[in-house]
């Protein structure tokens, strides 16, 4: 038996609907001395939902491994089309961005001063295959990294709770500056160092803002419309899955940080660095698509 964990987000709702009603049908029971058979059964329905409503968690690997095996990619899928939406809220502004760098650069100083010659250093950065970053920096610069990509994610997943306006104010503005960036180094030499660059880690990274801004986005719709629940219970159980998947979001950082301080400045061929990012970007969906999908099916097959 499954307990809780083989119900539905609604499922689980009427479960304590009905725990709420049988508490007090209890408790008016023993206030008044109704019959004894009613009073027993009242307080076996009861006890026996007490004891699904408050079982003690398994805690340690198994509960760890439990989350990311089935929990974690489960609930990506649930919410793959807001997901979705929110990829076409990054996507669009980039290549609005891109255009517009690419065919009127002129206008990028108007944009924000100094942006120009802030692609050029870029540019000069990556040109040519060389270390540009020492082997002894590498660990430091890997960690601000991620504390700088989980403190976005952090930002549009926060924001959402605004209506899902600061959530889409983040997305719009950073697909418009990475789609700005993305070209303008483009039309320099460096273009293919650049790209070989950012592959890497850009396939776990730029998916994982993409999914807390969801996370965020969440939040914000069960404010503006709950549907049949109100508007606590709605924020209560969107705030459930948008937690699985912001704690999801911080571990792929992790992953994308450590192999963009690692991996991505190393002086190699870019065809090693354009594979890496090929089986980094086949693993990582790979696991949001299939992992936990055994499970899923079995917990389907016993609630029918």
């Amino acid at each position: 038996m499954n307990g809780l964990r083989g119900l539905s987000e609604d499922e689980l709702l009427e479960f304590g609907r009905l725990y709420r009603r049988a508490v007090s049908a209890l408790s008016h029971a023993r206030a008044y001395g109704l019959d004894p058979r009613e009073l027993e059964h009242l307080n076996w329905l009861v006890g026996r939902a007490y004891g699904l409503l408050y079982v003690t968690e398994s805690s340690g690997w198994a509960g760890v491994r439990r989350f990311f095996r089935a929990e974690l990619p489960q609930t990506l899928r649930r919410h793959g089309r807001l997901i979705m939406i929110c990829a076409c809220l990054f996507l669009a502004p980039a290549v609005v961005g891109a255009l517009l760098a690419w065919l009127r650069p002129g206008t990028l100083e108007l944009i924000s001063p100094g942006l120009a010659a802030a692609l050029d250093a870029i540019a000069e950065r990556h040109q040519g295959a060389r270390d540009w970053l020492p082997a002894d920096f590498r660990p430091i610069a890997s960690s601000l990294i991620m504390i700088n990509n989980i403190k976005v994610s952090f930002l549009a997943f926060s924001t959402g709770i605004l209506l899902g306006l600061g959530t889409i104010a983040v997305l719009l503005y950073n697909g418009f500056v990475l789609g700005v960036i993305g070209a303008g180094v483009t039309r320099t030499d460096a273009a293919l160092q650049f790209w070989c660059f950012v592959a890497p880690h850009g396939v776990i990274e730029l998916p994982s803002i993409v999914i807390a801004a969801a996370a965020g986005l969440m939040l914000g719709l069960a404010v503006v419309e709950p549907g049949d629940y109100t508007r606590l219970d709605a924020l209560r159980l969107a705030g459930r899955q948008a937690g699985v998947m912001i704690l999801g979001v911080v571990v792929f950082l992790v992953v994308a940080g450590l192999v963009e301080g690692l991996f991505s400045p190393a002086a190699l061929p870019p065809a090693m660095k354009l594979a890496a990012a090929a089986l980094l970007a086949t693993g990582f969906w790979s696991y949001i698509l299939l992992a936990g999908r055994g499970r899923q099916t079995a917990r389907g097959e016993r609630a029918a």
